[in-house]
């Protein structure tokens, strides 16, 4: 069955008098027609005075009252490949043998099939061709033979309809842990394995699609995730979201308390959905109705042998702190009996605001370490949330950074031994830099592709950088805060 539609149509509003309508499809002097049939006038300064777009505006303005309808059109312009495309995933998603996996990979295939079947020099035209020579041959053979019974008979031609799109009906997923002899359809495993194969689909396809504008609906992403796998997932579908749009829906309080207070809608029912959402900049009232319906606390409990509490940005700011301390000063950040490390997502989020808000009375002392987000051009508003800590907490110290985030701080040399790239591929990255956009523009400009280079959060590049280069490019400033933090 062709899974094709055999057209498209795009609803359209537009004025119920048929000689304005359409007015982006008409030729100049048609609009001039309509401005000197109903005395349309367009003021001498009006910019682009004499530009179509002006003319319609005015037009418009004209007949702003008039009557509208709706009606059907089809898509002659192709309107419909401009949208972005939406991929569903249900609550129920990695259940079934024949997973939404199964289905984009099948569809994966296909575009790939009808890539190369579009191409004059590849592997399936000449499979094609040998196909075709081998039919032909025995065509011929067959000719022979019917010219006994039909000597009029001039020639045979088998011709062989290829379809290279319906030679993939499936794709398995099949699992082979330690200890299996054999290798397990992903039907057999538990509900948890399927989950897990989920975030690292996601994480595939972050990577994948990045640039490609793409609208994933995921419903319930929690169902069945231990807690760790659900931060997992969460980290996949924030790198998802870098490129691309994420809706959930969730009862989680790890999804629901990592994202952005503007970017929740709360469902409540009493008979009938209700919902809401922050309206104003005051977002106080509605964080708490998210706390009460889901019951979202801190991230972690507040222990007595904590002296000191860390808010970082993110877990991989984490990461690089607790590297630094390691490699420069010889002492652990993270795993540190003295110290709780707490990504707080950068302010902007909902567990932000209660973890902060309830360590600030604990009498621990407190310090904020933030980027700089000077390629954003946000050093002062940054400068302006340190202070703001400051002022605020009553053991309070902070530190925005000199350069932009954790990559500006990504060595060259250190860059191309990882990659085994030549020597000055990179330069040393200034400190209001987009690093990511740098990194690939140079990717492009050196045909560097092939080497699969990760531009955010490369820990492989951090791991290599040695202990004077970490120096050469950190700051005296954020090592003595470290220092600090750790003694």
């Amino acid at each position: 069955m062709d899974k094709k539609f055999s057209a498209e149509y795009i609803l359209v509003e537009d004025f119920e008098q048929e000689d304005i309508q359409q007015l982006y499809f008409k030729s100049d002097e048609e609009l001039n027609v309509i401005l000197e049939k109903y005395g349309i006038e367009i003021p001498v300064e009006g910019k682009g005075r004499n530009s179509k777009v002006e003319k319609i505006k005015y037009i418009k303005q004209h007949f702003v009252d008039a009557n509208r309808v709706s009606f059907w059109v089809e898509d002659d312009s192709k309107i419909a490949s401009l949208f972005p495309a939406v991929e569903m995933f249900k609550a129920d998603y990695g259940l079934e043998a024949d997973t939404k996996f199964k289905t984009n990979s099948v569809s994966e295939i296909q575009d790939y099939f009808n890539r190369e079947a579009a191409g004059t020099n590849t592997k399936l035209k000449k499979v094609e061709a040998e196909i075709i020579n081998e039919m032909q041959n025995e065509a011929e053979s067959i000719q022979n033979y019917m010219q006994d019974y039909a000597s009029t008979l001039r020639s045979v031609q088998i011709k062989p309809t290829i379809n290279w799109e319906k030679s993939i009906t499936g794709v398995d997923v099949n699992f082979r842990f330690d200890g299996d002899d054999k290798f397990i359809p992903m039907s057999h495993k538990g509900t948890g394995y399927r989950r897990l194969f989920m975030v690292a689909r996601f994480r595939y396809l972050a990577e994948k699609n990045k640039g490609n504008n793409i609208i994933y609906l995921i419903e319930e992403p929690e169902t069945f995730l231990h807690p760790t796998a659900q931060s997992d997932l969460l980290d996949a579908l924030k790198e998802l979201s870098n490129d691309n749009q994420v809706i959930i829906t969730t009862h989680s309080p790890v999804f629901a308390g990592a994202t952005s207070v503007k970017g929740v809608v709360l469902c409540t029912k009493d008979g009938q959905s209700n919902y809401s959402n922050a309206i104003s900049e005051d977002d106080t009232v509605f964080l708490m109705q998210i706390v009460e319906e889901l019951g979202i606390k801190p991230s972690f409990n507040l222990r007595d042998h904590h002296e000191k509490i860390v808010f970082v940005e993110s877990n991989n700011d984490a990461k690089f702190y607790h590297l630094l301390c390691v490699k420069i000063l010889g002492r652990n950040l993270l795993q540190n009996n003295r110290i709780l490390v707490l990504p707080f997502g950068g302010g902007a989020d909902i567990e932000s605001f209660l973890n902060i808000d309830y360590f600030d009375n604990s009498d621990r002392d407190l310090y904020l370490i933030i980027d700089s987000d000077k390629h954003l051009n946000k050093h002062e508003k940054q400068l302006q949330r340190a202070e703001s800590f400051r002022n605020t907490k009553e053991k309070g110290k902070a530190y925005v950074l000199s350069k932009s985030y954790i990559e500006s701080y990504y060595h060259p040399r250190a860059f191309e031994r990882v990659y085994q790239l030549p020597e000055n591929s990179f330069d040393f990255f200034e400190e209001d830099e987009n690093i990511r956009t740098t990194i690939k523009q140079i990717v492009k400009e050196k045909n560097f592709a092939n080497k699969n280079i990760k531009e955010k959060n490369n820990f492989r590049i951090f791991n290599e950088t040695t202990k004077e280069e970490f120096t050469e490019i950190v700051e005296p400033e954020l090592i003595d805060f470290l220092t600090e933090i750790t003694n």
